[in-house]
């Protein structure tokens, strides 16, 4: 009779199944394998939802301004509020809206009167330049000084 090798589970042809013969060899091995698999691939999947949290949270749902925003989306956000509010206000001398119409319009209306003033039109002219630049000096610091309150430690920098 032929010698069994121990290795093909007996003599008769039988081979253990790979988990078996990987228990056989090391059981504590084995038992530390089958218990600290799942817990380590449930750790690392906890990981990448939570490094998946923190990118949702720096970039929201999509780059730019789409879905949900992030904390990425703030300065484009501030940004296009204040182009729109800069658009409203400053509006557009040709279409005679916003702030830049009301000077066209202003301007158009004290260069019908000095038109009509005759010899002394370029005295008017001269003059009615003097308030419109004072006007928007006055205006522009006004908006500065609004601005300068608005945003924390400027108006200690612009002395106002």
């Amino acid at each position: 009779m032929a010698q069994a090798n121990p290795n093909d589970g007996g003599g008769d042809g039988y081979t253990l199944p790979q988990s078996l013969q990987r228990f056989a060899r090391s059981p504590q091995g084995f038992i530390l394998g089958a218990i600290l698999s799942p817990l380590l691939e449930g750790l690392n999947d906890a990981v990448v939802q939570f490094l998946d949290l923190i990118v949702f949270v720096f970039e929201g749902s999509e780059p730019g301004l789409v879905g949900t925003y992030g904390i990425a989306d703030i300065p484009l956000f501030i940004g296009t509020q204040l182009v729109n509010i800069g658009a409203t206000i400053g509006g557009s001398a040709s279409d005679g809206t916003g702030f830049l119409g009301l000077v066209d319009r202003l301007v158009e209306a004290a260069v019908g009167f000095a038109t009509v003033g005759g010899p002394l039109a370029p005295i008017i002219l001269a003059g009615e330049v003097v308030v419109v630049v004072w006007l928007l000096a006055f205006i522009g610091r006004r908006i500065i000084l609004v601005i300068a309150d608005a945003v924390p430690g400027l108006a200690g920098v612009l002395g106002t």
